[in-house]
Formats: C-alpha cells, structure tokens, sequence
C-alpha cells in the first residue's frame, strides 16, 4: 500500500498528503470526518482542503445540507507535476530578467572585491589548495622562510607545496629572506622556479604573500595565525606590479 510519503516527493506538504490518500480511500465524505480520519484538527482540515481544491485534486460536491469532498482520481497528479514544470518555467525565465540586476548590485564584474578568511594552520593549508586548483600557470611570491619553517618543516613545505606545484607545471618567482642567505638557486629548472634573496635587515617583512592569476592571497605567521584571500582584478593587478617592481630592482 502506497505511502503518503511517496506524495510528499511530488511537492505536497505532509498534511496535504496524508488528507488526499484519506479521501481517495473514502470517497465522498465532510470535513470533520476526514478530519478525524487524517488525524488533523478540523479547522487546518479546510484549508489544506481549500490548497488540495485549488492544485485540481480535490472537488466538492452537495448532498442534502452536507458539503461532500471527493479526492480526484490518481491522474490529476500529473496535472500538479505539469503545474509546477509550468511554474519553474516562469521563475526561470524571471531570474533570467533579474540576473543583470543582481550581477551589478553584487559587483560581481570585479569591482568589489571578494574576501576570504582561513584561521590557523590548517587554514594556510587550504589556501594552499586554493592555488593548486587554480589555473595559474605562474605564481609570484614573497616569502620568509624563517617565518614559514616556523610553522612547517622544511620537507613539510616542499612535499606539501614545492613538488606538487612542479607537478601541476606551475612556474614560480619567488623573493625571499632567509637567516640561511640565499639558499635557493637564482634559476632551478627541476622545480620551475626563479628566486631572488633579501636581506632581512633591509627588507624585514614577517607575512608572506603568493599572487596569482586571479587572486591575490597573504599570509601571517605568528600571533594569530591566518591567511587572507583577496579576489579582484586590479587588486591582483597591482600586487604583480609591485612585485616586478621589486624584482628588478634586487641585484642577482
């Protein structure tokens, strides 16, 4: 025996439900007895009557001084499925209209920019996998290794990052300090990247920043640990001046 579960899938609330199997069960029948039937209070039981009338599955009918309701047969459920295609159409075709609308309010063209916040750790770690999802074939950075290798070991870092970016066949620019010196090669083909080494003395920046195609995403180290990404065109257009910038004016 069928469910009145079953109906719910077809968009009918729990009530609606259970009170249309009622009636088709009983056939003609007032109100208050299908109330009782459905086990739902007689006045709830008029309107969702009143809904089930209104989506073609029920019908009433006069008897004497009685008001008799009449489930309708089982086909008038492809009637409901076909009114609400009909409205899913219609909504359709209005979020179409309103889309432009929306796109411009929510500055969705690049002019507002998107802003994500990663806490802890684990957050810098998933920034990590946001840039290795991503379709930049280059990334700029500036990194301070004294800082990163205080939080990830030095083969952490280069499993976790270093080898999966060769992997993906993604290029890097890298400036860097380091307590160690230049410690990178200038040029290291097997990993696809370019470096450049700054004193910590001259140039003591303590947050890391990685820019790629599209976005643009910074990172500190200690305190409270965490990672911003920043989405938006010009913004990660002006981190990669800034960066050329400095990269040609860095003696090799």
């Amino acid at each position: 025996m069928i469910n009145y579960q079953e109906l719910k899938k077809l968009g009918l609330s729990d009530k609606e439900a259970k009170l249309y199997l009622t009636s088709l069960q009983r056939g003609p029948e007032t109100a208050p007895t299908l109330a009782k039937l459905a086990d739902i209070v007689r006045p709830t039981t008029y309107v969702i009557i009143d809904g089930l009338v209104k989506k073609g599955l029920m019908s009433t009918t006069e008897k004497g001084k009685k008001t008799l309701f009449t489930a309708e047969t089982p086909e008038h459920l492809l009637s409901l499925i076909r009114l609400q295609k009909k409205e899913i159409e219609e909504k359709e075709r209005e979020i179409f209209k309103i889309i432009p609308q929306l796109e411009e309010l929510a500055n969705l063209k690049g002019e507002k920019p998107r802003v994500r916040i990663f806490e802890g750790k684990e957050g810098l770690k998933s920034i990590t996998e946001q840039i290795l999802k991503s379709k930049s074939k280059m990334i700029y950075s500036f990194i301070p290794f004294d800082m990163v290798y205080s939080l990830f070991t030095e083969k952490d870092h280069a499993e976790r990052v270093t080898s999966r970016k060769v992997a993906k066949k993604i290029r890097s620019k890298v400036i860097y300090t380091s307590a160690k010196g230049k410690f990178l090669k200038p040029y290291d083909k097997s990993l696809l990247r370019e470096s450049k080494y700054v004193s910590e003395k001259d140039f003591p920046f303590k947050a890391g920043i990685d820019i790629c195609d599209d976005f643009v995403a910074l990172y500190t180290f200690k305190g409270k640990i965490m990672g911003i990404i920043i989405e938006n065109d010009d913004i990660t257009n002006i981190f990669k001046l800034i960066f050329n910038l400095c990269w040609k004016n860095i003696e090799d």
